[in-house]
Formats: C-alpha cells, sequence, structure tokens
C-alpha cells in the first residue's frame, strides 16, 4: 500500500442499527477499490470483515473491525465497521473517538431504528460530521421517501439529500445526484433517462440548495435571486462540503450495497466532501506541566490506541489513531497510560482489510494503523515521542449493568476462568470482573446477556476454559429487635487439663448505630469482682466478633448490635482463651435466636433515564419489583429521569427487561442507599433455603 499523506486520508466509522446493511456496504467498497476480487457476503459466511468464527456463527458484526480503502489512486479511506447490535456499544465509542465522520447505515425498508439514534447521538456527542447512507433500495417495502421523513424527524431540517433513488425494489436502477445537472444522472455504470425522474427530483434539490448557499455568499445571492439553473456546481460542491465538515449539514446519500448500485458514487463523496485528519482540533495534557495544550498534525509523533484484539498467541494488536507526527513502525515510543508508564518498542506496522494485514513503513498524522505486541499498553493510552510527551483524554465508555456470578465448569480451573476474562478486558472495557467479599463469589458485569454469551465462546475458544453464569448472591444482613440476657458455658473433661468457659450476655439492639451503613456492633464488658478475669476478655470479645460475622438465622453478618459481657465463671486450671471463645459463640447463637431475629436487604437508589412515552411501563415495572417510586424529572429532548428505592434482590436481569421495555432507548445507574427490614414471607425463604443447606 502506498505512502498516504494526512490531506489524502478519510477516517469514517460506519455505524446504524444491527443487519442495517454496514459490513455489506464495506465489502462493496472494498470490491470496487479493487482490494477483494468478489463481493464478500454476511450469510454465506464471505465476508471479509466480519471474521471471527462467533461473528461467522451467529451472522453479525461483534467487533470493529478495519477496511482500508484505495480510491482514485490517491486517496484513502479508512473506513471503520462498527457493530450494530447494543450489546457491543464499546466498539462504537472506541470507533468514533477515532473518526473524523460519522457515516449512519440507515436500511430503506427498516427505517430509522433504536441504534440510528443513539450513533447519532454519540457523534452529536462528539461534534463529529454526520451523514446517512440509506440501503437496500432493492428489497421489498424499500421507502426512500418514508425514511428521509423519518430522519429528518428525528435529527432535523439540516438532514439534506444529495442523492435520490431511480426506482425501489426490483425497479432500483440508480440514483440522481442533485449536486449535479440533471443531465448527468446515472447509477455506477449505465446512464439513466433523466427526464422520466426530474420532476421527482426538482424539489429535494431545492432544497439541498437551500441548505447549502448559507455557506457562500455568491451563492447565495444567486438562489435569492432565482437563478437557480446558472448555479456553478463547483460552488455548489465547496458550499456543501463546508456544511458537512462543520456539521451543520448532514446528507443523505443511497443505494443498494448488494447489488452495488451507488457506492462508487459514495467514495467520491467520501473524499471530496468528508473532512481530512487536519480538521479535527485535539487536545491533551502535558506530563511535564499539567497543562492543557493543543496537539497540531505537524508536531512530533503522538497516537491515541482506540482499540485491542486479544490473540493467545499474537499477544495483542493495538488499533492507533495517529494524531501528530509520522509514526514508524521500527521506532520506540513512550507509553502514557492509566496504570502504566515507559517505553514501548513497536514490531512493525500495518493497515487491515477485515483480518488480512499490509505492512507499511511509516503512517503520518490522521492515519489509523496497527501495530503488535505492545507488553503494556491498553485501550484508550497515548503513544507519543518521548520528547514531545502528551496524554489524551481516556474515551469513556458506558458502566456495563448486567451483573453475573462467574465460576469455571470444571472444578478447579477458576484462575484460568478468571485470568482468561481479564485478558479479554484488555479487548472490551466494557467488561467488568469484581470480586465480593462480602458473598464470596465473583461478579461478571456486561452490557447484555449477548455480550456475555460471547465472551463465554471466546474464552473458550482462545484459552480452552469454560465459564459458567449464574444469580449473585445477595449480601443480606441479620439484626435483632429486642433485648436478651444469655448465659454460655463451655465445659469438656477429657483426662488431663479440661476446657471450662462460662459468661453471662447481655445482647439487643443497638440503638446508636447508623441506620444508613447498618455495621455498628458494639462490645463492652462491665464484669465486678473478678467473676471472668481480665485475661479472658479479648477472647469474649474475638468470639463476639467472629460469631456476628457469620451470621446465626441465614448465614448473614448480625449488624447493629450490643454486647456486653456481665457475669461468668471460669476454672483455675481449666479455662483458657477457646474456652471463653467457645463459650460466647454458645451464648450468641442463642441470644441472637431468642431476640425476635429478622433478616435485612440492602436497597438500591435506581436512577432511569428514559423517553417520556415509556414512563408508565418503568414506573410498573418498578413497582412490581417492591420499588418505592421518589419522584420525576424531566431532562429534554423528550427524556425523563425516574428515581426509585428498590430491593437489591428484585434487580436481577433488570438490564435486560429494560432493554426489552424501551428498545433500548433508556438506561440507568445505581446507588447504596440502605438496608431495611425484609418481608417475613420471604425471609422465611432464605432462612430455610440455608438451613437445609446447612443440613447436608
Amino acid at each position: 500500500m502506498k505512502d498516504y499523506q494526512s490531506e489524502f486520508i478519510r477516517n469514517v466509522a460506519f455505524c446504524g442499527h444491527g443487519r442495517s446493511g454496514k459490513t455489506t456496504l464495506l465489502e462493496a467498497a472494498l470490491f470496487d477499490s479493487g482490494a477483494t476480487t468478489r463481493l464478500g457476503n454476511v450469510d454465506n459466511g464471505t465476508s471479509v470483515l466480519d471474521f471471527e468464527p462467533e461473528e461467522n456463527k451467529r451472522k453479525m458484526s461483534i467487533s470493529a473491525s478495519l477496511a482500508a480503502v484505495e480510491w482514485k489512486k490517491n486517496f484513502k479511506i479508512n473506513a471503520i465497521d462498527v457493530p450494530g447490535f447494543p450489546d457491543f456499544v464499546a466498539e462504537m465509542h472506541g470507533a468514533l473517538a477515532a473518526a473524523d465522520a460519522a457515516v449512519i447505515v440507515v436500511s430503506a425498508s427498516a427505517g430509522v431504528e433504536v441504534e440510528t439514534e443513539k450513533a447519532w447521538a454519540l457523534a452529536e456527542a462528539l461534534n463529529l460530521p454526520r451523514a446517512f447512507f440509506v440501503t437496500k433500495m432493492d428489497r421489498e417495502h424499500a421507502d426512500f421517501e418514508k425514511v428521509l421523513a423519518q430522519l429528518r424527524d428525528k435529527f432535523g431540517n439540516s438532514v439534506v439529500p444529495v442523492q435520490v433513488p431511480v426506482g425501489k425494489e426490483d425497479s432500483f436502477k440508480g440514483v440522481v445526484d442533485l449536486v449535479k445537472a440533471f443531465s448527468k444522472v446515472a447509477n455506477d455504470d449505465e446512464p439513466i433517462d433523466a427526464a422520466a425522474v426530474a420532476d421527482e427530483v426538482e424539489d429535494l434539490r431545492m432544497e439541498m440548495l437551500d441548505a447549502v448557499a448559507e455557506f457562500n455568499e455568491e451563492l447565495m445571492m444567486q438562489y435569492l435571486e432565482g437563478e437557480v439553473e446558472d448555479l456553478d456546481e463547483k460552488e455548489i460542491s465547496e458550499a456543501l462540503a463546508t456544511g458537512i465538515r462543520e456539521a451543520k449539514v448532514f446528507p443523505v446519500f443511497v443505494g443498494s450495497a448488494l447489488k452495488n448500485i451507488g457506492v462508487k458514487k459514495f467514495l467520491n463523496s467520501v473524499v471530496e466532501f468528508f473532512p481530512a485528519p487536519d480538521a479535527k482540533e485535539y487536545h491533551g495534557i502535558n506530563p511535564k506541566s499539567d497543562e492543557l495544550v493543543e496537539r497540531k498534525i505537524s508536531e512530533p509523533f503522538s497516537g491515541q490506541i482506540f482499540k485491542t484484539l486479544v490473540d493467545p498467541f499474537v499477544g495483542r494488536m493495538s488499533y492507533v489513531r495517529v494524531i501528530s507526527g509520522d509514526m514508524k513502525g521500527d521506532a520506540t515510543y513512550q507509553l502514557i497510560g492509566a496504570n502504566s508508564e515507559g517505553q514501548e518498542r513497536l514490531s512493525g506496522l500495518f493497515t487491515m482489510q477485515g483480518k488480512k494485514q499490509i505492512p507499511v513503513d511509516v503512517a503520518h498524522a490522521g492515519d489509523i494503523v496497527v501495530t503488535s505486541k505492545l507488553a503494556n499498553a491498553k485501550t484508550g493510552d497515548t503513544l507519543c515521542d518521548k520528547a514531545a510527551p502528551i496524554k489524551y483524554e481516556r474515551i469513556q465508555y458506558p458502566e456495563p449493568m448486567l451483573a453475573m456470578a462467574v465460576t469455571s465448569e470444571k472444578k478447579g480451573e477458576e484462575d484460568k476462568v478468571f485470568s482468561a476474562i481479564t485478558r479479554q478486558q484488555d479487548e472490551d472495557p466494557t467488561i467488568w470482573l469484581v470480586k465480593n467479599a462480602e458473598t464470596k463469589q465473583t461478579i461478571l458485569k456486561g452490557v447484555g446477556e449477548v455480550h456475555l454469551d460471547i465472551l463465554s465462546d471466546k474464552i473458550q475458544r482462545k484459552f480452552g476454559v469454560k465459564m459458567v453464569l449464574g444469580e449473585p448472591r445477595v449480601a443480606y444482613r441479620e439484626t435483632i429487635r429486642k433485648e436478651v440476657e444469655v448465659q454460655g458455658k463451655h465445659k469438656k473433661q477429657s483426662g488431663g487439663h479440661g476446657q471450662y468457659g462460662d459468661v453471662w450476655l447481655r445482647i439487643g439492639p443497638n440503638k446508636d448505630a447508623n441506620p444508613e451503613v447498618n455495621n455498628g456492633n458494639v462490645w463492652s464488658e462491665s464484669i465486678f469482682g473478678g467473676s471472668v478475669p481480665r485475661q479472658y476478655f479479648p477472647a469474649v470479645e474475638k468470639g463476639t466478633q467472629e460469631t456476628l460475622a457469620e451470621g446465626v438465622i441465614a448465614g448473614y453478618p448480625v449488624v447493629n448490635v450490643s454486647v456486653n459481657l456481665y457475669d461468668g465463671s471460669y476454672h483455675a486450671v481449666d479455662s483458657s482463651e477457646a474456652a471463653f471463645k467457645m463459650a460466647t459463640s454458645i451464648a450468641i447463637k442463642k441470644g441472637i435466636l431468642s431476640a425476635n431475629p429478622i433478616l435485612l436487604e440492602p436497597i438500591e437508589e435506581i436512577t432511569v433515564l428514559t423517553p417520556e412515552n415509556y414512563m408508565g411501563d418503568i414506573i410498573g415495572n418498578l413497582n412490581s419489583r417492591r420499588g418505592k417510586i421518589l419522584g420525576m424529572d424531566p431532562k429534554g429532548k423528550g427524556m425523563t429521569e425516574v428515581k426509585a428505592y428498590v430491593p437489591a434482590s428484585e434487580l436481577y436481569k433488570y438490564a435486560t427487561d429494560l432493554r426489552s421495555q424501551t428498545q433500548g432507548r433508556a438506561s440507568y445507574s445505581l446507588k447504596f442507599a440502605r438496608y431495611e427490614p425484609m418481608p417475613d414471607k420471604l425471609a422465611e425463604k432464605i432462612i430455610e433455603e440455608h438451613k437445609a443447606a446447612q443440613e447436608k
């Protein structure tokens, strides 16, 4: 592959809903550029870009892939194929962070879908230029006018068609280019009778001219004076390019990727209208001064890793957006990351066409390349010239909400499973693995069930271990509601020294405990007359702490309890710390059982951000989970925030239910609130399960 300077590079992320046609569009682009000799097909497993076994199995993209498209012999389009399934949202965040523009692919039959809106929202938040490609015009129920109306309804009147289809479904045969004169109407290879479509496109062409005229003063004057027929095609193109690059005009292209109609025209438009890398400003922190600085493309090398692939044999493959300077394949660069810093020696550079690696010697500012075997680099880390260090802001990813307990299928392979998951975290930042010290479980968090299913398939294929997912245990608590006095005596004689410990404890609720935290156990002694020698006080206190921590009625820690040692007896020969510790345990267990014990359950404060039209369903579902609605707060753009208190035990797989209820449009966050007494019937069930487990 030839050497491309910054001005001849276009970095474009292709986003959209699952099965909208993104991968097929880029397969056609690779074919038209001569990179492939046949059109790859997702459904029959010949796709160049969907090459992982999990993608072939499910017939969908699960990982962003890079397609380096050489176009018109002078330009290189770094096209990033972004998965459209919501569980792989991390891939879209990484791709848009590396791109200079976003093309949102929309099916002509399905129209605007959930992930269409999400892709727009994220690209808008990053202030990226955006365009639409309406594909599948050859499909049944294809309706360009309907889709265009939906796009304008959702995203405003700055959505402007620059192409119009000729025909639809089986009769679809080409596109009209609204920028050029009607006499130049054609599909990619064959001319089309312009007169047959002139009436249909005249109004849309006027709308396009109305939108772009404001970016060229002379064009505006001609337009206002009604000299539409005399408008200069070059001036229209320049004004359109300005509007696109400033993210004020959002063009709509059209075609059929499967039939390869309109794709060449679209690629021509990408290199003509879309911004080169120098249009994007980059700022970072100078680690020497902690000051925010701008890094221009002409300055020394710097780049950011926006994606990582993990292979047990090859190691890490790091996808790098070159932000400034030149990146050389045989150089050593400074690594500045969240958890690691140091020097990284590159072992070569290459660009990608799916899994095909094409070596390059150098990558100029704005290019996207891949390097392998970096020892410590992670997604989001910065690589830079050590003489001009800079640290770029890390890519922000959504917090995964689906929590599952994870272990290994085979006993003894737990460490292998956890190690494999940890390595996959390098590849996917929305995988979280945490150890719950209270429940003694390892918790795996992901975006959704499909996300975790595919993770399971990957680690089995890559690392030869199988993980098992289950419902996480809830960290309940036990406490008491009345005060009791109880004796605990441990006496044992078996020849030689015996064991003797005798305590009287006053056990009751700790009224001074913090009800928001519920960890307020207090131990004290009020021994008078030496009935229990002071040397055994530590053993009584330790026995109290350990027995309360183990739980009494259901195996959960006992909290908010006051324990006072007020009497007892001892034996001059047979008493010991161990005996008093055992006597204390006997007393604690007896006392808790007679002090009206109850179970406490953790309560989470949940905040749900949802479109207003789903409010009724959201509130009804939270109520069915024993939730207490705290309030609702409009957030603008048709979104409302709902706050509620919900028991943690009721939130298992809430992420899945919320997605189903709102078509993936809602999100939520959790914050621990407090512990509350659990309803008796539910508590009895947990206590009985504990007893049954103890008897086994």
